[in-house]
């Protein structure tokens, strides 16, 4: 073959290349992508962590490493900045509960009198001081507000079972579980043995005479009696019989009665007269009562009486009246408490204008009949108007309640004074 035939094959081949190219660049070769699209990115705000403030002082002592930590101005102390203050986190507090110093509605402080047990506590014949028998010695003591302790006598009176003070507090009947009993002479030291038979003992205001009940296997020589403290000159009032059960011996602060009696008229099922018996043989009105288990506290006058009693529609618990109890008034402006509670947990003050009293947070049904089913009650107090019967919640025991026996007031009525039942301590309570 010539050269100029291989010259044109060549030519011939480089057409065909070149017109291959122009029909994929024309046809088939895809346009170039777009440049990506470059989106800025976001600012995002730098929290700082939060710093206490600090003073030039402080600031001028650090690096500038620390300061640039501590977010703080690198090369000129801030005064803005340096004024920064973290709020600290909000922390709950626990509020202590408020007690009160003296009775005025709430939780109030008891405060403690005795350290040991007592009995036959009551108030000493100067109206401040308190008198009881120790049970841990087996003597007699004078006790201050501060617990300081004066005895009465250096006699020991072993195992005492209860203890009845004169109102004059220098004499006190004491009996023993054997059923001994004496009249013991705190001026001067002196005993006098009393009649076993005789009972249930009431002084007269005057601290001269005793009201007994001299009891016997025969019924026809049990009598409601009078006699002088030492046991001299012993008189029979009211002849008893089989109903002494029925009879409360309780010498009136006017002297005018000295007991009542469970022998009235019948008047159902419940409500029953109570006969108040003079020395006299005087023929007093009546007292009528709305049920059973009658017990009572006098006013410091003798004009008026608060009672408690039970019934059926009281669910067998006691409830606690005030009423007239002098002879031209006995029963009248009878005052229903609403208090469920006994005579025995109250006391009056000196003008008798008002009556203190422990109620049971909480009693059970059938109290009345059985007491021991009120044993482990708490006691709150309350105050009782005796003219408008007006009713107002006086205290709480701060630190834990108490079951309340033998309460009195002291004489000025600045003092409510009481005997813990579950201790047996003597304690007090703020009035003033």
């Amino acid at each position: 073959m010539d050269k100029k035939k291989v010259l044109l094959v060549i030519g011939f081949i480089g057409v065909v290349i070149v017109m291959a190219v122009l029909l994929y660049f024309a046809f088939f070769k895809r346009p170039p992508a777009p440049p990506p699209v470059v989106v800025p990115p976001e600012e995002v705000e730098v929290v700082r962590p939060a710093r206490l403030p600090v003073t030039r002082e402080i600031w001028e002592r650090m690096t500038i490493e620390e300061r640039i930590t501590r977010g703080l101005s690198v090369y000129e102390f801030e005064e803005e900045r340096a004024k920064e203050v973290t709020v600290p986190p909000t922390i709950e507090r626990r509020v202590a509960p408020q007690i009160d110093e003296v009775a005025q509605g709430g939780r109030t402080w008891i405060n403690p009198i005795s350290s040991d047990p007592v009995q036959g506590a009551t108030l000493a014949a100067d109206g401040q001081n308190n008198v009881f028998y120790d049970k841990s010695t087996g003597q007699f003591y004078e006790i201050d507000s501060f617990g300081n302790k004066t005895l009465l006598t250096d006699q020991v009176f072993y195992n005492v079972s209860d203890v009845n003070w004169a109102p004059t507090k220098d004499r006190a009947i004491i009996e023993y579980p054997d059923g001994f009993k004496v009249m013991y002479d705190f001026d001067k030291d002196q005993q006098y043995t009393l009649p076993k038979n005789w009972e249930e003992f009431s002084w007269d205001s005057a601290g001269g005479r005793i009201a007994f009940k001299a009891m016997s296997k025969y019924p026809e020589n049990t009598w409601l009696a009078v006699a002088r403290p030492d046991g001299s000159g012993a008189k029979p009032i009211e002849h008893m019989g089989d109903n002494a059960d029925k009879v409360t011996v309780s010498w009136s602060p006017n002297s005018t009665i000295i007991a009542f009696s469970a022998t009235g008229t019948p008047r159902g099922t419940w409500e029953q007269e109570l006969l108040l018996i003079g020395q006299h043989g005087e023929n007093f009105k009546p007292l009528v009562v709305d049920g059973r288990g009658f017990e009572s506290r006098w006013a410091p006058e003798g004009d008026k009486i608060a009672y408690s009693v039970y019934s059926a529609d009281s669910l067998y618990q006691p409830r606690l009246y005030i009423a007239g109890a002098s002879p031209d008034n006995i029963g009248e402006n009878k005052i229903a408490t609403g208090l469920a509670t006994w005579a025995h947990k109250c006391a009056f003050n000196n003008g008798g204008s008002y009556l203190y009293c422990a109620v049971p947070q909480f009693l059970p049904e059938g109290a009345g009949l059985v007491a021991e089913l009120s044993e482990n009650t708490r006691d709150d107090f309350y105050k009782i108007n005796t003219a408008t019967g007006e009713v107002s919640f006086l205290a709480e025991g701060a630190m834990g309640g108490y079951n309340v026996r033998d309460m009195y007031v002291s004489g000025d009525d600045s003092v409510l004074y009481f005997v813990d039942e579950n201790t047996e301590r003597l304690r007090s309570i703020r009035l003033k």
